[in-house]
């Protein structure tokens, strides 16, 4: 993981996190299962991130963990964040994607 700000809003219980501990609260958390604190991480750290292409990394993990945990309301927000950075496209395809539907 990029940048170096703490980011706002931790998801660890309230204090500001930083990236050391931001890492090592990813690593920990992945394959126990964790998808929804997973999600969450993941959206700080896109908020975290200085450019577009970090932050449609984290986005995308964090939407697919939300999807793993069957939060609907988050995983539809995080992919309206998505498709406002240029993410969730299918390049030229000719197939619909869920950024068609939306105004961004």
């Amino acid at each position: 993981m990029t940048g170096s700000q703490a980011a706002s809003a931790d998801r660890l219980g309230g204090d500001p996190i930083d990236r050391a501990e931001l890492d090592v609260a990813l690593k920990a958390l992945h394959g126990t299962g964790a998808a929804g604190e997973l999600s969450r991480l993941h959206e700080t750290a896109a908020e975290m991130m200085a450019d577009s292409a970090s932050r449609r990394f984290h986005l995308t993990h964090a939407w697919v963990f939300a999807l793993e945990a069957g939060d609907v309301e988050r995983s539809n927000s995080l992919e309206a964040k998505l498709c406002a950075l240029g993410g969730l496209s299918n390049g030229q395809s000719r197939q619909q994607t869920p950024c068609d539907d939306m105004d961004v």
